[in-house]
């Protein structure tokens, strides 16, 4: 989706379509401490089966979206399937040897990779020869085609744990997020110290704080923050807070960077074609795909937490490189490189320091607290960037409502991702955990 923001302008004419790809990330974590749950409860494959189906509906919706709501609405029911890779994570823990846990994890790393690496290409060539509504009209046959396959191929586990569902927990926490990132997008316009932006930004905090309360009360709460008493899981959660913000910020920025024409009053114009983005930066997702196994194996034979600091570095370097604001192929094709193998090592790094720090009966609990942080660092990102960006404007397209962004806008967006990278390096030099080789969920208890 990241390279169809720039379309969406003729047909829904708003600074805000950050919103597109924030509210994703927001029901993601609204819905992953039940997706969690629900998985562990009720079996994990059937949970994937119905998020697939959620998926579906939500494509169809926003391939005939006519007003930015309804195109919204589907965003929400996509992102319910936000915790499909926290319980693929469960799923691999629970049918695979112990022993090639920590390998299996990377290798669906590695398939997210694949994802990496095709999606541009296939999203290129749907945006430019048949508008960004095609690409929803993608996703539906491509999860219908898939859905039967799943169902059939993979395996079911036998695994469960029986709790109650926690709603007002997940209510409150969907809320305060929601609210706090409203009052973030919504600063500039209302002003920062208006009544609007303090009582949204006042507001959601106070329901984060009624979240905690009501989670350390609850006897079956919708995230167990008991799991983060102990340290290994809570470190490396904080740690995915922030690469999220990474991650999400390379993913906004980079597309509207080089799918922006060359023009007077800007310097980092390429004005490239969906599928010459995908041209110029499929070495992100090869890279992924190639480092997820082999961050699987660094973290069996060295421990899970060298392959987080790897990620992480990797990850500054690109994001820094990127603030240069690159014009030739040769530099783009070098900083996705570098940016993609810090995406092995992370989607490699996380699963193997969650699974050595929960119990197996919680392992999609402990994964989707994982998705939690991810998705809303992301969020975040998407949110506080689409400010940043919004404060920067060069021009505008009366015609076709494109915005042109000053070199400024991508500077310091490139240059605040980084920076939030660096406090997660801190963290994950500072972690105690993962400091061992990964045992796959054996030693965890």
């Amino acid at each position: 989706m990241y390279p169809a923001i720039p379309h969406m302008t003729q047909n829904f004419r708003t600074l805000h379509l950050g919103w597109v790809l924030t509210m994703v990330s927001l029901v993601a974590v609204i819905s992953l401490p039940l997706v969690g749950k629900l998985a562990d409860t009720y079996g994990k494959k059937r949970v994937m089966l119905i998020l697939a189906g959620l998926f579906s509906v939500g494509s169809l919706i926003c391939a005939t979206a006519d007003s930015f709501p309804v195109l919204l609405a589907g965003r929400a029911l996509q992102g319910a399937a936000g915790g499909m890779v926290a319980v693929s994570y469960a799923l691999v823990r629970d049918t695979f040897p112990r022993r090639w846990v920590p390998v299996a994890l990377g290798t669906v790393a590695a398939g997210i990779g694949v994802s990496a690496l095709a999606s541009p290409f296939v999203a290129g060539w749907f945006i430019d020869n048949h508008g960004w509504q095609s690409l929803f009209w993608f996703m539906l046959g491509y999860a219908v085609l898939l859905i039967p396959v799943v169902a059939v191929v993979v395996p079911e586990t036998s695994l469960r744990l029986h709790q109650r569902l926690d709603l007002l927990g997940v209510t409150l926490l969907g809320s305060g997020v929601g609210l706090i990132l409203v009052g973030i997008s919504q600063g500039p316009k209302w002003g920062w110290v208006s009544s609007g932006t303090l009582v949204t930004l006042f507001g959601g905090a106070g329901l984060l704080v009624a979240f905690v309360v009501w989670e350390l009360r609850v006897t079956s709460p919708a995230i167990d923050l008991r799991l983060l008493a102990g340290g290994a899981l809570r470190s490396t959660l904080v740690a995915y807070l922030f690469i999220g913000f990474m991650i999400a910020g390379y993913g906004l920025l980079m597309p509207q960077m080089l799918q922006t024409p060359a023009q007077v009053g800007v310097t980092y114009g390429v004005g490239l074609t969906a599928t010459a983005l995908a041209l110029w930066t499929f070495p992100t997702g090869l890279l992924t795909m190639l480092c997820g196994p082999l961050g699987g194996a660094v973290a069996r034979r060295r421990g899970a937490r060298l392959t987080l600091i790897g990620a992480v570095c990797a990850m500054i370097v690109g994001l820094v490189a990127a603030a240069a604001l690159p014009e030739h192929r040769w530099q783009i094709m070098l900083i996705s490189a570098v940016f993609g193998i810090g995406m092995g090592l992370y989607y490699a790094s996380g699963p193997n320091l969650v699974m050595d720090a929960v119990p197996a009966e919680q392992s999609a609990v402990g994964a989707a607290m994982l998705g939690v942080v991810a998705q809303l660092g992301n969020a975040i990102a998407v949110t506080v960037l689409s400010v940043v960006m919004a404060e920067n404007i060069a021009r505008q397209n009366p015609t076709t409502g494109r915005i042109t962004y000053s070199d400024a806008a991508f500077q310091h967006s490139f240059i605040l991702a980084a920076v939030v990278g660096l406090a997660g390096l801190a963290v994950a030099i500072r972690m105690r955990h993962g400091r061992t080789p990964a045992t796959g969920g054996a030693e965890a208890h």
